[in-house]
C-alpha cells in the first residue's frame, strides 16, 4: 500500500499588526533579511521595517525591489544580491509572484524563508512551489521546493487594505480546493506531491469549504467596507492556509488544468487567477454531473461574493472553436484532470466549457437553475 503523506509550512501565524513584529520571526533565524517586495511595497512598509529595526537592533532589514516578473532572471540577480548581502534569511512581502520569486531564491540560497503575504488571493504562500515566467510573461516552468516555507506571517491590517475582489479571488481559488480533493480522493489518486491523502488533508478541505459558504459573503462586504470582522479573519486563513494545505496535501483535479487552459486565451489576461478558477470549478461540476444542489450552491456563493459565473464575466464574449480546443487540449494533457471520478478526453472538456457557460447564463437570467 503506497504511503500517505501531508506537507505544510513550519510555522503559520495570522494577526493584526503582525509585520511591525516582523523581527521576532526572523531572530532565530539570523540577523540579516533580505526583503523582497514591490517597488510600491517598499514605499508603503520602509516606515515598518524602520520600527522593526528600532525595536530589534541586532536586526537587519534590506530591502530588494520586485521587477515584476517572477522569471530566472529575477531570481538569479536576487540570489546574487543575497550573497552579497550575507543575508541569513529571505522575506517576501507582496502578492503572488513576490511571494513565489522569495521562496525560490531562499530556494537556490538554500537560506530559510518568511512569507508575507499582503493580499488573501490565493493559496500560494503556504506551498513549496513557485511559479516561473518567462520575461515576456509567458509560463516557463512550475519549481517544485525542497520545503514549504518556514514561517508565514499574515497580517490581517494589511489584507483588508487590498482590493475586495483580490480577496474575493482568493475565494474563487479556495473553493475549488475542496472540491477538487474529493475528486481525486473518490479515485484514491494521488496528492499535489505523489503521495496519498491524509485523513488531515481530507478535513482541512472540506473545512475551508464550510468556511468559504458560512463567511464568504460578509466577509468580502467588510473588506469593501475596510474592516476586519471574525469572518474576514476566518476568509483570510481559508484562503490561505486551508486552502494552501488542501491543494498540496489534498490533491488537484480538473479545476486547476481547465484554468491553465483558460487563462492562455488574451481576453483573461486582466483577470485573477482565483477568477479564472471559479468558473474551472464550474466545468469540473459538469463533467462530475453534480447534483443540481451542488451547482446551485456553488453558483450562489460565486454571485454573493463577486466571482465569474460566465465566459463573457472572464472576458470572452465569443469562444471560437480553435481556442475552445485550445483550453480542452491543455487541461486533457494535464494529469491531473484525470483524477476525476468519470473518464474525460478533449471532447467531453469543450462540453463542459460551453455547458458551464450557458448553466451560468441562466443562473444569472433567472436566478435558480
Amino acid at each position: 500500500m503506497k504511503e500517505r503523506g501531508f506537507i505544510s509550512p513550519g510555522r503559520y501565524v495570522q494577526g493584526q499588526g503582525l509585520l511591525k513584529r516582523l523581527y521576532a520571526y526572523t531572530a532565530p533565524m539570523g540577523k540579516t533579511s533580505l526583503v523582497i517586495l514591490s517597488a510600491g511595497g517598499q514605499k508603503r512598509l520602509a516606515s515598518v521595517l524602520d520600527e522593526n529595526e528600532k525595536a530589534a537592533p541586532g536586526q537587519k532589514f534590506v530591502c530588494a525591489a520586485f521587477s515584476g516578473e517572477c522569471c530566472m532572471a529575477e531570481i538569479e540577480r536576487l540570489t546574487a544580491l543575497a550573497k552579497q548581502e550575507n543575508a541569513d534569511v529571505i522575506v517576501g512581502v507582496g502578492g503572488g509572484k513576490v511571494l513565489d520569486t522569495a521562496k525560490a531564491v531562499a530556494h537556490f540560497a538554500n537560506l530559510p524563508v518568511v512569507i508575507a503575504p499582503t493580499t488573501a488571493s490565493s493559496d500560494a504562500p503556504c506551498s513549496a512551489l513557485s511559479v516561473v515566467y518567462h520575461e515576456d510573461g509567458s509560463l516557463d516552468t512550475l519549481l517544485h521546493l525542497r520545503r514549504n516555507p518556514d514561517v508565514v506571517l499574515v497580517d490581517s491590517t494589511v489584507i483588508v487594505t487590498a482590493s475586495p475582489r483580490l480577496f474575493a479571488a482568493g475565494m474563487g481559488d479556495a473553493m475549488a480546493t475542496y472540491f477538487e480533493m474529493r475528486a481525486c480522493r473518490s479515485r484514491d489518486a494521488d496528492n499535489h506531491f505523489g503521495a496519498k491523502i491524509t485523513l488531515a488533508a481530507e478535513a482541512i478541505a472540506a473545512k475551508c469549504a464550510e468556511v468559504l459558504f458560512a463567511d464568504g459573503p460578509a466577509a468580502v462586504d467588510a473588506v469593501r467596507a475596510g474592516v476586519c470582522t471574525a469572518a474576514v479573519e476566518n476568509v483570510i486563513e481559508a484562503n490561505t492556509l486551508l486552502s494552501g494545505l488542501g491543494f498540496e496535501s489534498g490533491g488537484i483535479a480538473a479545476a486547476h488544468p481547465i484554468n491553465n487552459g483558460l487563462a492562455e486565451l488574451p481576453a483573461t489576461h486582466s483577470f485573477y487567477h482565483g477568477e479564472k478558477v471559479a468558473f474551472a470549478l464550474l466545468c469540473q461540476l459538469v463533467l462530475e454531473n453534480a447534483p443540481q444542489e451542488t451547482m446551485e450552491q456553488v453558483l450562489d456563493f460565486h454571485t454573493k461574493v463577486g466571482l465569474p459565473v460566465t465566459l463573457k464575466e472572464l472576458g470572452i464574449d465569443a469562444l471560437s472553436q480553435e481556442e475552445l480546443q485550445m483550453v480542452a487540449a491543455i487541461a486533457d494533457g494535464d494529469d491531473c484532470t484525470h483524477r476525476l471520478p468519470v473518464e474525460v478526453d478533449e471532447a467531453s472538456i469543450a462540453a463542459a466549457v460551453v455547458a458551464a457557460d450557458a448553466i451560468g447564463r441562466r443562473w444569472r437570467e433567472n436566478g435558480r437553475l
